[in-house]
């Protein structure tokens, strides 16, 4: 399991270092660090990721609205590169149908206040939320696994990705920090396909997937209480849904680990088909990454 970086304000950032392969290897530690947003982070906090974990490139997942309404700390010493998973154009979010744009604009919404509580538009963000698990029709579980399953077969997310391992087979010096609002969804997924890249089982990628939802606990609870605030029946009921939305679930990072396997009959060759990740590249991430 991947181990949580001690810092005063970040509470999702994680070094990937330590999980052991299938063939005995280990992740180097203070290389590959997963990463929520960077805003708001103090600067002893950015000190130890440059200074100790010897970070030396930022990639920003997030779209172009997150970054405006949300920017990463200038870092002395530390480059970045703005790779957005979801890329924005004049109809939203163009990967998504209007009715899942929607819901996903929402959730980033609220990725915002999980990751800084000060947020000024945080009541506006919190009813529009609010509207959205109320709908009748809402199925949280349902809409995060066709999320995942949305990483698949888009080629613009296949380029994100690609873009991704580059930078992961180019970086020659120093640790790699990646991140996107919260640190678990698109850093989860990138992270999930690297570790599996790398050599790491299935099944310890899904343990490290979900330890993150012990840095977000309690986050979660604190916008559901914003959102649904009441101790009666009915909010409570509320909570629990909208619980599904924040919580990390085995079901979601199966649900896309299913759906490779589904559509390229194995991830080796989702990774070698659709992202362009050969043999040769194989060989050089594990020989950058593994001890």
């Amino acid at each position: 399991m991947s181990s949580r970086i001690p810092l005063t304000a970040l509470s999702n950032t994680r070094d990937l270092g330590g999980l052991k392969t299938k063939d005995g290897h280990y992740v180097r530690t203070r290389k590959l660090i997963k990463s929520g947003m960077l805003y708001g982070a103090p600067e002893e906090d950015l000190r130890v990721l440059r200074d100790e974990y010897q970070v030396k490139l930022i990639v920003d997942l997030r779209t172009r609205k997150e970054r405006k309404m949300m920017p990463n700390p200038r870092i002395k010493g530390v480059s970045e590169i703005w790779n957005p998973l979801f890329m924005e154009d004049i109809h939203g979010l163009g990967v998504f149908q209007p009715d899942e744009r929607d819901i996903l604009e929402n959730r980033l919404k609220s990725l915002f206040i999980l990751s800084h509580r000060s947020d000024e538009n945080t009541e506006e963000a919190v009813r529009q939320i609010r509207e959205m698990v109320q709908s009748p029709d809402l199925d949280p579980e349902r809409y995060m696994k066709r999320l995942y399953q949305k990483f698949i077969n888009n080629q613009i997310i296949q380029k994100q990705v690609k873009q991704f391992f580059n930078l992961l087979m180019n970086n020659r010096d120093g640790a790699i920090l990646w991140h996107c609002a919260a640190g678990k969804d698109r850093s989860g997924m990138c992270a999930a396909l690297l570790l599996y890249a790398l050599g790491v089982s299935k099944e310890d990628i899904i343990d490290n997937y979900m330890s993150t939802a012990e840095s977000s606990q309690d986050a979660v609870e604190y916008l559901l209480a914003k959102m649904f605030p009441g101790s009666d029946e009915e909010s409570q009921g509320y909570r629990s849904l909208a619980r599904k939305f924040f919580d990390l679930k085995p079901c979601y990072i199966e649900s896309f680990f299913d759906a490779i396997e589904r559509d390229y009959v194995s991830i080796d060759n989702y990774l070698q088909k659709a992202l362009e990740i050969h043999v040769d590249n194989l060989v050089r991430l594990r020989t950058l990454y593994l001890s």
